[in-house]
């Protein structure tokens, strides 16, 4: 099997190099990845890197039991601007349990799950770059915490779907399907949402309580609502998950999103994309801006596109990594192939007066199979523009902050599925105005991350 070691990032030439070896590994779902011994082909091809527990895991999946753990380990690197060059290591194991109550107890259409996360390292935004772009998605204060617990009811065929208990909203709400593949954090959970929400808001690492209604009166069309504890307070302070407050003065989250589908079904052969309308509101007393007063409330508007652009033709249908990605490049009833390039943009908008951001944009590329012989692989280009609000840059410069800008961030990625359940990803970032302003220069960061499933 393929060996890999995560080297110490100090040169702009650390990506290069790991893309070259791992477009030179075989994939697991290659004839001549098994030739050498059945048993290690074997153990290559399966879910997890524990392999099959003598039986025990599809004994316990036939009962309507899932444990998963999966971890993920970043070397990341600044060789030039921003604060500081130089090299952190960052971690996540995420863990936790999946129970179907119809399988498990007969409860038809029940369901119960929970998700803990053990963060561990540094933030290279934070430790060598100054900027809110976030280089890493699982960059956390280090901890072990839990993000969600909750139970889900579903009616009428999955038509309506009711799940409360501690959620996190970034699982299903304010996400574009092929930004998933990038790792700055900004191309998950939004910085206009973790920006402009107290602490960040309930997206990772950090889930609250909270109710989520799900309603598809359509195969194409999914309206969904939720209501959040509005204060879920900083990663320090609620360290283990368990903070708790649900008052008028902590105020609440209410989220309200619109998808629209189309070419998803069986028999549609075009291009399968998505769109999705969204608007949130902040109930409470909260800091404004740059926390030197008070606001009653707060809200925002935004919207998504993914879609498809190219899908080759033929060929063997892969298994992208990204659950989301699958979900935009389903197989067809004509054979054809789930490889291709997909695109993505996003908008956010929100009042200048009470947030640091008031406009955001973000857009993006995918294509999985770009490289010959890596059928599940995908490779993707990303950008990022967010300017500071007139408000908050109008309070930096009176604080003696110089250059007020936009802080923008651009990633090229390349994911290689080395395995079901190994994942390789050299990543290079450049972060033009950290901080949003232009007292740090841009920033060159190169990176590798390592996924594994247990």
């Amino acid at each position: 099997m393929p060996v890999v070691i995560l080297p110490t990032v100090k040169n702009p030439w650390l990506v290069s190099g790991c893309l070259a070896l791992v477009l030179g590994l075989p994939h697991a779902g290659h004839a001549q990845g098994f030739d050498i011994w059945d048993g290690t082909g074997l153990w290559l091809a399966s879910s997890g890197m524990t392999g099959e527990w003598d039986g025990v895991r599809p004994a316990l999946d036939d009962r309507g039991v899932h444990l998963f753990a999966d971890f993920t380990a970043e070397v990341w690197g600044n060789t030039t601007g921003g604060m500081k060059t130089g090299a952190v290591y960052t971690g996540l194991l995420a863990f936790g349990l999946e129970l179907d109550l119809e399988t498990f107890a007969g409860w038809s259409g029940a369901s119960v799950s929970t998700t803990w996360s053990w963060s561990t390292g540094k933030d290279a935004s934070a430790e060598l770059v100054g900027n809110y772009l976030t280089i890493s998605n699982i960059a956390a204060f280090p901890t072990l915490r839990m993000s969600e617990l909750w139970f889900q009811q579903t009616l009428w065929d999955e038509r309506v779907s009711l799940r409360i208990g501690q959620l996190t909203a970034d699982s299903e709400f304010v996400i574009s399907d092929y930004a998933a593949l990038f790792v700055n954090g900004t191309f998950g959970w939004p910085a206009f949402m973790y920006l402009n929400l107290p602490a960040g808001g309930p997206g990772y690492p950090l889930g609250t309580l909270g109710a989520r209604l799900s309603v598809s009166p359509k195969d194409w069309l999914t309206l969904q609502s939720a209501i959040f504890q509005g204060n879920v307070y900083d990663e320090d302070v609620n360290r283990d998950g368990f903070r708790w407050r649900l008052d008028g003065e902590n105020g609440f989250l209410f989220l309200n999103e619109a998808q629209v589908r189309w070419n998803h079904a069986d028999n549609e052969t075009g291009l399968p994309g998505q769109g999705k309308l969204g608007f949130w509101a902040q109930s409470g007393e909260l800091a404004d801006v740059l926390a030197t007063a008070t606001q009653s409330g707060n809200f925002g508007f935004y919207g998504i596109l993914d879609q498809m652009i190219f899908r080759e033709a033929g060929g063997v249908t892969g298994e992208p990594e990204s659950k989301s990605l699958k979900s935009l490049q389903p197989s067809t009833p004509d054979g054809t192939s789930d490889q291709g390039l997909g695109w993505f943009g996003r908008l956010g908008f929100q009042p200048y007066d009470r947030n640091f951001l008031s406009f955001y944009f973000d857009t993006g590329v995918s294509y999985t199979g770009f490289v010959p012989g890596r059928d599940v692989d995908v490779v993707g280009l990303a950008f990022a523009y967010a300017p500071v609000g007139s408000v908050a840059g109008a309070q930096l410069l009176a604080a003696g902050t110089t250059g007020i800008s936009a802080e923008m961030a651009l990633e090229l990625t390349y994911q290689a599925n080395l395995t079901p359940w190994l994942s390789v990803q050299p990543d290079i970032q450049v972060i033009l105005n950290p901080g949003g302003s232009s007292e740090l220069s841009t920033a060159v960061v190169t990176g590798i991350r390592v996924g594994i499933t247990f």
